[in-house]
């Protein structure tokens, strides 16, 4: 009988346990998002201050230099000693993000960051985390939505969405493969995948 209430007693704290890890998880992870919304707001007000992304004076070139050298480097600045090449906005989602421009877990840690290619190529991939305030309601959005990138010197890139699939985590061909104009992806919230959102741009009339 003892064995019985000694392992009761075992089976209660254990699950005491569990349910007090699970609930500081879930504080820190919306403390973490928490602290990237900010981030990600500081670094687009600087932006804004700085006159990022707004259009400016031709000088009398009417054709943006990227279109006669589009394997130019994508201009950027640098802000808090990251370099950022834009913004990217997800109008279904209400969401505007400064774009860094190199990807690594602490930047991410930021703002969402180029995995690849160039806008000016139309093979652009974006990739963030999963904060609800970045990239984490990806799977919400739907054929036809738009999505906008902006670089540094306000030339705008329009893009719909076309498709969007689970990719493995291992996956890394296939995230750059096809001739998809733009790409954002994120991982879900286990880690396993990547929900992908593959767009084709909007070409201007």
């Amino acid at each position: 009988m003892k064995k019985h209430k000694v392992r009761n007693i075992f089976l209660i704290s254990a699950g005491s346990l569990l349910i007090a890890a699970a609930l500081i998880l879930t504080g820190y992870n919306l403390w973490d998002d928490y602290r990237a919304s900010n981030a990600a707001a500081e670094v687009l007000h600087s932006m804004e201050e700085l006159g990022v992304g707004q259009t400016q004076p031709s000088g009398g070139q009417e054709v943006p230099e990227y279109v006669w050298n589009p394997y130019m480097d994508m201009p950027a600045v640098t802000i808090d000693g990251y370099r950022y090449i834009g913004t990217v906005t997800i109008l279904p989602l209400e969401v505007e993000l400064p774009v860094m421009e190199e990807w690594d877990y602490t930047r991410m840690k930021i703002a969402p960051c180029r995995y690849s290619g160039s806008a000016y190529l139309n093979n652009l991939v974006i990739c963030a985390h999963n904060y609800r305030s970045q990239f984490g309601r990806l799977d919400k959005l739907q054929k036809g939505d738009m999505v906008v990138f902006t670089d540094t010197v306000g030339n705008e890139f329009r893009y719909a969405v076309d498709q969007i699939e689970t990719l493995a985590a291992t996956a890394v061909e296939e995230m750059t493969s096809g001739n998809w104009d733009f790409t954002l992806f994120t991982c879900n919230y286990s880690g396993r995948a990547r929900v992908t959102v593959r767009c084709s741009r909007i070409e201007e009339e």
